[in-house]
């Protein structure tokens, strides 16, 4: 009984040391990027490689378990890039510049999916849907990488707005599309017209759960004021998701509404007759603070599971090759700028956080190409960042 209780709190003392560690590395990761340049992604993935694959640091059987762990943290992660990205949507305005980065940002999603689809069956002979499926996850340009550089560079603040819009809305496209796509790979069948139907009502139990528990937390924050507005809030955003997909509905799209009407609580509250106080000064810092765990212990954690090939390696190769020429004619199809900026828009193709959540997901399901998915897009994730760092590293100097 002593013996247990011993090996436990070792194993707990285990875990947080390496806990503390991760979230160093994350710290020191970002001091590296200011420095030198090099995407904080790389670093934190290299750190995961280097306890994992590489050197065989951790055991089989941790690295088992944090496989387990994979879906947990990949739900806590869409939460909030879903909850981020739906606040920032403002529904008293739509400018011109709003509808080119929807524009962009679906664009990113939807091309990347018919074009790999395509090089995949044709090349590959990849069934069509899995070809796609894996061009959609790969869809997410890095918010984390881009908005940080366009914030520096001297940009209209049109074009500013346009980028931001595009690197934040991909994601929410990307994993829209993904969960649609999961049904039929799941191997239920549908006709055109039962598909059509289970995906209306799919999106619409998460909107009407979403309306739902935005208004109610509005009502809810009028009545009861407190300080610790932003982290209750974000819970109601983890409960909603977690209630609305035991239900069989869109959990992203329920959490992506109830973050709409968080974002716009001013307007819907003067319309509602609400009062509501003030959101905390630091209601941002805590926000930052969460994404930044969220975005460590993800990439390290993918860095640790993943598998290093040089097959894969060249596969993503081809892959990444074919996302550069479709970012090239995307842009220049859809923009229209001076060149210089059509360069550094162009160079802006780093992929993040959504493609290795979303990958990871599919990774766990176990279903056909999982492994593949999986391995291709975390390969992708490191090749597209690098050559982000080259082009931007190039095109920024005629800014």
């Amino acid at each position: 009984m002593l013996l247990s209780i011993v090996t436990s709190g070792g194993q707990v003392d285990l875990l947080l040391i390496a806990i503390s560690f991760i979230i160093l590395i994350g710290y020191v990761s970002e001091i590296i990027f200011r420095i030198t340049k090099v995407p904080e992604v790389l670093i934190l993935m290299f750190i995961g490689i280097v306890l994992g694959p590489a050197s065989g640091l951790l055991p089989t059987t941790y690295i088992a378990t944090l496989r387990g762990l994979t879906p947990l943290f990949g739900s806590i992660a869409l939460i909030m890039i879903m909850f981020n990205g739906g606040r920032i949507i403002k529904l008293q305005r739509r400018t011109l510049a709003d509808g080119t980065g929807y524009l962009l940002a679906l664009a990113d999603t939807v091309i990347p999916g018919i074009a790999i689809a395509a090089l995949m069956f044709f090349v590959f002979k990849w069934p069509l849907i899995y070809g796609g499926l894996l061009g959609v996850i790969l869809g997410e340009t890095s918010a984390i990488m881009v908005l940080p550089l366009i914030k520096k560079v001297k940009l209209d603040q049109k074009l500013y707005d346009i980028l931001a819009i595009e690197t934040t809305f991909n994601s929410v496209f990307a994993i829209l599309i993904f969960y649609l796509l999961l049904a039929p790979i799941s191997g239920t069948t549908f006709s055109v017209l039962s598909y059509i139907q289970y995906s209306i009502s799919y999106i619409a139990i998460g909107v009407v759960m979403g309306l739902a528990a935005g208004i109610g937390w509005l009502l809810v924050q009028n009545i009861f004021k407190g300080a610790r507005g932003y982290i209750a809030t974000l819970a109601i955003a983890i409960l909603l998701y977690s209630v609305v997909d035991y239900i069989s509905g869109s959990a992203v799209v329920s959490v992506l509404i109830y973050a709409m009407i968080i974002g716009n609580s001013k307007i819907i509250n003067k319309y509602l007759g609400f009062r509501r106080p003030e959101e905390s000064k630091y209601a941002t810092d805590v926000e930052r603070e969460m994404e930044f765990l969220v975005r460590t212990f993800f990439f390290v954690l993918l860095g640790i599971i993943s598998f290093i090939s040089v097959y894969y390696f060249l596969f993503a190769l081809v892959i990444t090759a074919v996302l550069i020429v479709v970012r090239k004619i995307e842009i220049g199809g859809l923009l229209r700028m001076e060149s210089k900026v059509k360069d550094l828009v162009f160079s802006l193709m780093p992929r993040g956080l959504g493609v290795a959540v979303l990958s990871s997901i599919y990774y766990a399901t176990g279903f056909p190409y999982s492994q593949e998915i999986f391995y291709l897009s975390f390969m992708t994730i490191i090749l597209t960042n690098v050559a982000f760092s080259l082009a931007t590293s190039r095109t920024i100097k005629r800014f």
